[in-house]
C-alpha cells in the first residue's frame, strides 16, 4: 500500500481512502492554462526586450554591419510575430476550456500561437547567424 500525501497513514482498505479525510480535488485545468500562458508571456517579453536591444545595436552600427539589412528584417519579423503571438497568448487565455464550445477555439489558437512561437525561433536563429559584426580596428 502506498502512502498518503497528508499524512503517513496509510488509506483504509475498504475505500481506498483514509477515514475522516475528503477525496483529493481535481486541479482546475483554467488554472494551470493561465499559469501557463503567463508563463509563455514572460518569456516573449523576455524575447522582446532581447530584439528590441538588438534592434538599437544593428541600427547604431548600420556604417560597419555587414549584413544590416538582414539583421534588419529578421529582427522586425521576430518582433512582429512576437506582438502577434502575444495577442494570441491573451486571447487564448479568455477561453473557458472546460467548456466544450470554447476548447475548439482555445485548441485552435493555441496551435496557432505554437506555430508563432516555432516561426520566432526560427527567425532568431537567423538573427544569431547573421548579427555578429566585426569590430572596427
Amino acid at each position: 500500500m502506498a502512502l498518503s500525501i497528508n499524512d503517513d497513514t496509510l488509506p483504509s482498505p475498504q475505500t481506498g481512502q483514509q477515514p475522516g479525510l475528503l477525496p483529493e480535488v481535481i486541479p482546475n485545468v483554467n488554472v494551470y492554462q493561465q499559469k501557463k500562458t503567463l508563463a509563455q508571456g514572460m518569456m516573449d517579453l523576455a524575447l522582446l526586450s532581447a530584439n528590441a536591444n538588438q534592434m538599437r545595436y544593428v541600427l547604431e552600427t548600420y556604417e560597419r554591419h555587414p549584413y544590416y539589412i538582414f539583421s534588419l528584417l529578421f529582427i522586425s519579423i521576430s518582433l512582429l510575430a512576437q506582438v502577434v503571438v502575444g495577442i494570441g497568448l491573451i486571447m487564448n487565455s479568455r477561453y473557458d476550456v472546460n467548456d466544450r464550445k470554447e476548447i475548439c477555439k482555445a485548441n485552435k489558437i493555441n496551435d496557432l500561437t505554437t506555430i508563432g512561437i516555432f516561426v520566432i525561433t526560427l527567425v532568431n536563429v537567423l538573427i544569431s547567424a547573421f548579427g555578429v559584426a566585426p569590430r572596427a580596428k
